[in-house]
């Protein structure tokens, strides 16, 4: 091989083919766990440290995570000959235009093959054309309300093509921070700044700040770093590159007396740092990035500049607690560090296990013991099998058989976990799969047989408001009901959340202590942070959690779960999967018991409203209660001198 010569090398550009065959399997219809190989590894290739050419030169394809045999031969041709035979029948067969348009929420790849075959739109451009012109309604089994959520989802797309998910950022970033540190040993500091370090769900260009003795050494590092696919900027103390998945980096090298007030500027949001800034002159500072300098009434300086090495110094200068990057948002956060009321916010290492995750029995690729032990080896102390039901007949939801068939396998498992000496416990629940209608998948005889319900809503969405919060508020109200997962069903770029009556939401949670799910897979982060917030001051539980689907998700999906919990001002003590399995459990019996009553309650108001002929509008005034208490309004009491 190594004596082949070398026709296409570029790692981005075989990553963007083995996406591409991903895809059109997808419009054709082959399996899931075939599309996602191709996709796993056009992200491995995008995120390798190492030069691609030198890795193939050396035969070790194969060492690529997520490359096996048929896919390194595919590479292997790539880099000889500049072409790919598979992708060249695949693209005769599947017009490539036909890809872009999966993209939209509402266009599955069959509903592309169906478009392109009744309409001929090859693309998104002739896809707008088409459902702005009122013919997508005219194809069977689409209609009028289709065509007008095909036009939102072109509109969703746009919105989101500069940003990327915080899930696909990070890991990135890491290995960049970690190259750096291994290649300039004199680095004393390395942080990244703006909206990552406040770990919003999507991410613009990447902020890194640096003190180093030798700052020329730590930009010429960064320039040659090999993910870097363009050098826009190369100088003494700063440098900038386009990474090949498309986001800017930008590097700043600080002075370490500096690096406080450096970091503190470039992390808080614009709103954040003006709230700062007008608190700091009511103290008699003008704060900006270099540091605090005393100042008079009319804002003239005073003395010298106090410069700030860490950012609690700068907090501290100003008589305040440090307050976390993820709440630096404008929300309440200086209000609440004047009055010494910012929240004791969650950590990874709070969590005692996972709650949500799936094996090869529905849509996961490891098997039932695999993703048990994979948690175990994390230092979880139990987590919660939660295969699909029947009717999510694409994940191959369980029967009803099937179910029972894992009960036996679990109760072997344990057994055996027991007898390792393992502190570890794999519960048995579902994902119950909350049905157009409002009804659930199984009945409440086999739930009730399950440890840990979680319900969720996949299909449906888009329906009204009143109807798909009905559902959801439903599904809240039975006592085998325990966790309602991704409440919202949006996907990061993808697809709006469905128009769900939050309050009604939230007041229910908290009336019938059914938990809400914030989802960690990096395609979710569903709650959103505005929700939790919401959550926490209503009295609601929530649970943190992955939603594997592979060992290999658990870490990452727990982290930026806990990241969204943490921008919702959530605490340890919101969260039921930081306590041991004794109390969770009795937290989910005392809530069952609860929505008993509670049920039996509301049966007989609606028998006298229906006697004395209330509106409907009563009871659900009675059910919802008020909404929750609104964020803690933007700072006022501190504008300036």
């Amino acid at each position: 091989m190594a004596d082949e010569t070398q026709a296409h090398s570029t790692a981005v550009d075989i990553a963007h083919i083995l996406n591409e065959i991903g895809d059109m399997l997808e419009i054709k219809g082959e399996s899931s766990f075939k599309t996602r190989a191709y996709r796993r590894a056009a992200d491995a290739l995008l995120n390798l440290p190492a030069d691609l050419t030198e890795v193939w030169r050396a035969g070790r394809l194969k060492d690529i995570p997520g490359v096996g045999d048929a896919i390194a031969g595919k590479i292997d041709e790539l880099m000889r000959t500049g072409k790919l035979a598979f992708h060249e029948r695949l693209i005769a067969e599947v017009p490539p235009g036909l890809i872009a348009m999966t993209r939209i929420p509402e266009v599955g790849p069959r509903t592309a093959l169906t478009l392109y075959q009744k309409l001929g739109v090859t693309g998104l451009g002739d896809l707008e054309a088409a459902a702005r012109e009122g013919r997508v309604r005219t194809v069977p089994g689409l209609g009028a309300k289709m065509e007008q959520r095909i036009i939102l989802g072109i509109e969703t797309l746009r919105r989101a093509s500069d940003r990327l998910p915080i899930g696909t950022v990070l890991p990135v970033v890491r290995e960049l921070l970690a190259m750096l540190r291994a290649t300039v040993p004199d680095i004393t500091h390395i942080e990244v700044a703006g909206s990552l370090r406040r770990r919003q769900p999507t991410i613009g260009d990447i902020d890194i700040l640096v003190t180093a003795a030798h700052p020329l050494s730590v930009v010429q590092a960064f320039a040659a770093l090999p993910q870097a696919a363009e050098i826009i900027s190369e100088g003494d103390t700063k440098g900038s590159i386009r990474l090949r998945n498309g986001m800017r980096v930008d590097l700043m090298v600080l002075e370490p007396t500096r690096y406080g007030s450096l970091l503190q500027h470039f992390t808080g949001s614009r709103q954040h740092n003006i709230d700062l800034r007008n608190y700091a002159l009511h103290r008699g500072y003008m704060i900006n990035e270099y540091g605090l300098t005393p100042v008079d009434r009319e804002h003239q300086a005073t003395g010298e500049t106090i410069l700030c090495a860490t950012e609690a110094e700068v907090y501290g200068t100003l008589g305040l607690p440090l307050i976390p990057p993820e709440i630096r948002e404008a929300s309440g956060e200086i209000e609440a560090a004047i009055a010494g009321t910012l929240p004791n916010l969650v950590t990874v290492d709070d969590l005692r296990g996972d709650l949500h995750l799936h094996s090869d029995w529905s849509d996961g690729v490891k098997t039932i013991e695999q993703m048990a032990r994979a948690a175990a080896d994390l230092g979880y102390k139990y987590a919660n099998l939660t295969d699909h039901s029947a009717s999510l007949f694409v994940a191959n939801g369980l029967t009803i058989a099937r179910v029972r068939q894992q009960t036996e396998i679990i109760k072997q498992l344990n057994a055996q976990f027991q007898a390792e000496g393992l502190n570890f416990r794999l519960l048995h629940g579902c994902e119950m799969e909350i049905k157009l209608d409002g009804s659930l998948d199984y009945p409440d005889e086999v739930l009730a047989e399950l440890d840990v319900v979680v319900a969720s809503v996949h299909v449906g969405l888009r329906q009204p408001r009143e109807q798909v919060t009905a559902r959801m508020v439903g599904a809240m109200r039975n006592p085998n009901v325990d966790i309602i997962a991704h409440p919202s069903g949006r996907l990061l770029g993808q697809r709006e959340p469905a128009d769900l009556d939050f309050e009604q939401v939230i007041a229910t949670a908290a009336e019938t202590g059914t938990c809400l799910e914030i989802n960690g897979s990096p395609d979710r982060l569903d709650l959103d942070p505005q929700y939790v917030r919401w959550g926490v001051q209503a009295g609601v539980m929530f649970t943190i959690d992955s939603d594997a689907h592979h060992p290999d998700a658990y870490r990452l999906d727990a982290e930026l779960g806990v990241a969204m919990a943490r921008r919702g001002w959530a605490e340890p003590r919101h969260i039921l999967n930081t306590r041991p399995l004794d109390e969770l459990l009795a937290y989910i019996d005392e809530a069952n018991k609860r929505k008993i009553k509670l049920t039996n309650r509301l049966s007989s108001t609606e028998k006298r409203i229906k006697r004395n002929g209330w509106r409907r509008s009563g009871i659900d005034a009675l059910q919802q209660g008020g909404p929750p208490p609104a964020p803690t309004p933007a700072l006022s009491a501190c504008d300036g001198h």
